[in-house]
């Protein structure tokens, strides 16, 4: 009777480890849809390319100007000259 407790409880070990992996498999497949339709829209969409390149990068226009603002959470100490 042990031996039969013992493989029920191992099976449905498993069948518990199938599921989260099942969830994790369905999540990563969704991220690389995302993935996919990001680089699908920036290859093609000139619009998007300028959106990105200004957001991620810092380019601006010409004669545009650009104030970076440190980040929130940033700790970087300013040192000051006396």
């Amino acid at each position: 009777m042990q031996q039969l407790r013992d493989a029920f409880d191992e099976h449905s070990h498993w069948r518990s480890r199938e599921a989260v992996l099942e969830k994790e498999l369905e999540d990563l497949r969704k991220e690389a849809r995302a993935d996919r339709e990001f680089l699908d829209r920036l290859r093609r969409d000139p619009d998007f390319q300028d959106a990105i390149a200004r957001k991620e990068l810092g380019y601006g226009k010409k004669n545009e100007r650009l104030y970076r603002l440190p980040e929130p959470g940033d700790e970087k100490q300013v040192v000051q000259q006396p």
